[in-house]
């Protein structure tokens, strides 16, 4: 039915038979925040989104997800849909960037296409990072196979702290984005290489070379298809 959540607003708005303004008078937001939420540049936070579902008469957890049936559930006496399963998620942000790797060097809100729901018990264990500094990327091309193909879901940590040591990286080199492995040498210059050595070439970057490599985020989850 509906892949995004700013689609799954604007599904369940139009079921309801809201026009855009009409529904974010009743949120009690501007018209223009409404819009960012429906074209996916910003995602309500919690509140907001259970007050959406409650408004348009769906049920909370596919609005935010996607998953289950988009019909509110019954509930007794008419009680209210609680935030709390909501708080149980973090929403991050997916960045269209495919068609700018290469040719565009950094990563702006205007590249946002929509945003992904993920546990936030998960993201703190797992990956042991704050959600805001994480974003989703999907990869190009097929220098970084086996670990990951052309087409999958990328999870980047921002995090300053988190950017050191060998791995994989979202990097600003010669002016263009690219995600490949990084070594850092026992001289201090850094390796550039993918993981499909029949497509890929390893480049030991010079100190002159090293002025132009900016880390931008590391890789700390692939998701994809089978």
């Amino acid at each position: 039915m509906t892949n995004k959540l700013s689609e799954r607003i604007i599904y369940s708005r139009k079921i309801k038979g809201f026009k855009q303004k009409e529904l974010a008078n009743i949120l009690n937001i501007s018209l223009p925040t409404m819009n960012h939420y429906e074209s996916g540049k910003r995602a309500p936070n919690s509140e907001l989104l259970s007050q959406i579902a409650k408004t348009l008469g769906c049920d909370p957890g596919w609005l935010l997800t996607g998953e289950g049936q988009a019909e509110k559930k019954e509930v007794l006496l008419n009680e209210p849909i609680s935030s709390s399963a909501l708080n149980d998620f973090v929403l991050l942000p997916r960045y269209n960037i495919e068609s700018s790797m290469g040719s565009v060097s950094v990563i702006h809100s205007e590249q946002i296409v929509d945003h992904l729901a993920f546990k936030a018990s998960w993201v703190s264990k797992e990956l042991g990072t704050d959600p805001k500094y994480l974003l989703l990327i999907h990869s190009i091309g097929d220098a970084m196979e086996p670990t990951f193909r052309s087409g999958d879901l990328l999870l980047v940590d921002r995090n300053k702290a988190r950017m050191k040591g060998d791995g994989i990286y979202l990097i600003n080199f010669n002016d263009g984005l690219i995600v490949k492995r990084l070594e850092w040498m026992m001289d201090g210059t850094v390796v550039i290489r993918g993981d499909n050595t029949s497509v890929s070439r390893e480049q030991k970057l010079t100190y002159i070379e090293m002025e132009k490599l900016h880390l931008l985020g590391r890789v700390v989850w692939v998701g994809g298809k089978v």
